[in-house]
């Protein structure tokens, strides 16, 4: 998130419930455990890190300084950056790009300078993976204020990625659609391949 976002900073800060963040990184996010534990992954916005849970040798980057410090100072390579800048990462630094309940707090106007620098550091056949709240969720965080700008559904991603990925796939995670509906915690989940010489 961007650093000078004062609302989606204090959000941020806020660290989970340790039971909590135990059981989304064992039980829930099946499509985040089956990623390559390898440092070729780069966590796109975060926070405190529950990702890490699931590989801790993965790379991150955040805007709250108090969670790059906190991550830090427990060995994770997190780098703090507004990511609406240039990434601070070579050209295909990555195989994988996951960026989770990130996409929706940006207009489609920042998604839009933002996927050509995801783009950038993926190495050729990198994917980008995005979890976006399903409907529910979404309303649920206009309810609460959390930051959310864009509903993000399969058309707003089409219209997004031309020249830079193509949807390998698209599913909802972890209950399927027709139940997890009902949740506001359920996901839908875009896998994005990278389309190598676009730019």
């Amino acid at each position: 998130m961007s650093p000078a976002d004062p609302v989606e900073q204090e959000l941020v800060s806020e660290i989970p419930n340790p039971l909590l963040k135990w059981i989304r990184s064992h039980l829930i996010e099946l499509t985040l455990r089956k990623i390559p534990k390898t440092d070729r992954v780069l966590d796109l916005c975060c926070g405190y890190g529950f990702y890490f849970m699931i590989n801790p040798h993965a790379q991150g980057i955040e805007g709250d300084p108090r969670a790059v410090r906190t991550l830090c100072s427990q060995g994770f390579k997190v780098k703090q950056g507004n990511v609406l800048d240039l990434l601070p990462y070579e050209d295909n630094s990555f195989d994988y790009v996951i960026a989770h309940d990130v996409l929706e707090h940006f207009t489609e106007g920042e998604l839009r300078k933002l996927l050509p620098e995801v783009h950038r550091i993926l190495a050729p056949q990198g994917r980008f993976i995005a979890f976006v709240p399903n409907r529910k969720g979404y309303e649920l965080g206009l309810r609460r204020g959390v930051g959310h700008k864009l509903f993000v559904t399969i058309n707003e991603i089409n219209s997004l990625i031309p020249k830079l990925f193509t949807i390998r796939r698209h599913y909802p995670e972890p209950l399927p659609r027709p139940v997890g509906r009902f949740f506001a915690h359920n996901k839908e989940v875009f896998d994005l391949a990278k389309i190598s010489g676009a730019r």
